[in-house]
């Protein structure tokens, strides 16, 4: 996440969400869009560039294409066969239709993340808190979480997958006691490590084909 985005979830702290939707169809220009308040809706087939939200969420329709699309408050909605460089919220969730194909990542902290049959990502696909549920995926960087399940189902990950610890450094607004769960089912596979530095519930069928698991934490 770029510093310049952290800093816009700081001032979006303050700001307060007026009820105003953007709709761009084949009318509207198709170029980069930045808006500050009100939801983004991209009409089915429609390429556009950039799109930067503040408080908002963002919907992209079947067929639809965009390059790097962020918001911090509001989720991101994609239909089926959409085109993105990549994905990016703070508060909000991301979910996506049939055949996702993301050039670059998936990212949010407070928020899950859904993906269906046939949709690839190119890089990783993170989360603070909040789920990672992959269906018919293949992810061909890494996933990382700190407090949220991750479950795979007929899914690929070529890369690791991470538990990251906790702790927060001190920062206690994401500090979680609870065990997060990791489940994979026998139809997927992961190529690289199953990396944890947190205590995670296992549920890892018969037949799922995984990497080496990694406890690189103290178990006392």
């Amino acid at each position: 996440m770029t510093s310049t985005f952290r800093v816009i979830v700081l001032i979006a702290a303050t700001l307060v969400l007026p009820g105003c939707i953007i709709k761009v169809n084949a009318d509207s220009y198709g170029g980069d869009i930045d808006r500050v308040f009100g939801s983004i809706e991209i009409d089915d087939g429609q390429q556009v560039g950039n799109i930067d939200s503040v408080n908002g969420s963002i919907r992209l329709g079947d067929e639809s294409a965009a390059e790097d699309v962020e918001t911090v408050n509001g989720s991101i909605r994609a239909g089926r066969g959409v085109r993105v460089d990549s994905l990016e919220t703070v508060n909000g969730s991301i979910r996506a239709g049939r055949g996702l194909q993301a050039r670059g990542s998936l990212e949010t902290i407070n928020g899950r993340i859904e993906l269906r049959e046939g949709s690839t990502v190119e890089r990783d696909v993170s989360t603070v808190n909040g789920s990672i549920e992959l269906d018919g995926t293949t992810v061909r960087g890494s996933i990382e979480t700190v407090n949220g399940n991750v479950r795979l189902e007929a899914s690929t990950v070529e890369g690791d997958i991470v538990f990251e610890d906790n702790d927060g450094g001190g920062w206690g607004w994401f500090r979680n006691k609870d065990e997060p769960r990791l489940t994979i089912d026998d139809r997927s596979e992961v190529h690289g490590t199953i990396i944890l530095y947190r205590a995670v519930e296992l549920r890892i069928e018969e037949g799922a084909r995984i990497g080496e698991i990694e406890r690189r934490y103290d178990a006392r």
